[in-house]
């Protein structure tokens, strides 16, 4: 662990394996704010830090931070612009943690792994209940990605309508989804997000993605966030079902996974894994062909490099 200045946020720490690293502000938060190869792209889009800090109004910041699903207003927007309470190494981890938030009655906790070699990152979210009372949560895992790309969900392996004759997922819309926006790709194998500055009007879908794993494509590299799917199915999740979500809306995009929906007891606690790898690559074209022959091999590598890190 290391204390540096990361564009603007004076209080930061960094954490590297020499060839991968990641960068925590410990400002606000917990916000991870960059990840990405030494000396390479971010993963993650950052905003101007100081606009929000102190404040009691919720601030995006951009990066990694950690929410409470169901959506709701105030509960989800609790802002978390105080300096995070605890920040220290644990072994290989390093722990961080917000106080109890004034409106949810909640303590944010975040356990994050960096792999020896290579660019596997487990992220633990942890949701414990400081009310008196029992709640139901979600723990819900949100990154701003970088600007100019996409992300892509996997479709549910194509099966004949003669050889099966149940729905595959569900596949869920917002009152403001508008599935003709041209930043969608509907496609046979692959549904597709592109965000793009010029587009201010917000677009956002959820998925039940039994493949674990979802991918923002840019120019120079993947991002992969992978999760254990929960084997109850979509009635264990919130919102109708998604354990995945993208949202975009002009400036920045999110790719989103979301816990089982659990009742918290008093002093008891929720927990989320997601769980990240990075690729180079050149740019991969946003149709099916294209993501079949340079996306699918990342995904499936990204597999064995988990399972070498983590026991995954």
């Amino acid at each position: 662990m290391e204390r540096v200045e990361f564009e603007g946020w004076k209080n930061s720490v960094r954490l590297s394996n020499g060839e991968t690293e990641l960068v925590v502000t410990t400002e606000v938060g917990p916000r991870i704010l960059r990840y990405g190869f030494v000396d390479g792209p971010n993963a993650f889009h950052v905003i101007e830090p100081g606009q929000g800090a102190g404040s009691d109004k919720f601030v995006p910041y951009g990066g990694h931070r950690f929410w409470i699903a169901p959506e709701a207003n105030p509960r989800s927007y609790d802002p978390d612009n105080v300096p995070v309470e605890t920040v220290e190494m644990r072994g290989d981890t390093l722990y961080l943690a917000n106080p109890v938030e004034k409106v949810s009655g909640f303590r944010k906790e975040i356990f994050v792994t960096l792999a020896g070699q290579g660019s596997a990152v487990k992220v633990a979210h942890r949701l414990t209940n400081h009310n008196v009372w029992p709640v139901t949560v979600s723990a819900w895992s949100l990154n701003i990605v970088a600007n100019g790309g996409y992300v892509v969900l996997p479709q549910e392996e194509f099966v004949s309508h003669d050889d099966y004759l149940l729905p595959a997922r569900p596949q869920v819309l917002w009152k403001f989804t508008d599935q003709a926006d041209p930043r969608w790709r509907w496609g046979k194998k692959y549904v597709t997000l592109a965000q793009s500055a010029a587009e201010d009007n917000p677009q956002k879908v959820g998925v039940y993605n039994t493949l674990g794993w979802s991918a923002h494509v840019t120019p120079e590299q993947v991002f992969i966030a992978s999760i254990d799917v929960d084997p109850r199915g979509p009635g264990a999740l919130p919102d109708w079902g998604c354990n995945y979500e993208t949202y975009t809306d002009g400036p920045f995009q999110e790719l989103e996974s979301l816990g089982p929906l659990t009742q918290v007891e008093p002093g008891e606690f929720v927990e989320h894994v997601e769980y990240w790898t990075l690729a180079k690559t050149a740019q991969i074209a946003n149709d099916d062909a294209s993501l079949d022959a340079h996306l699918a091999p990342i995904a499936a590598k990204t597999k064995q490099e988990l399972a070498a890190a983590f026991g995954r």
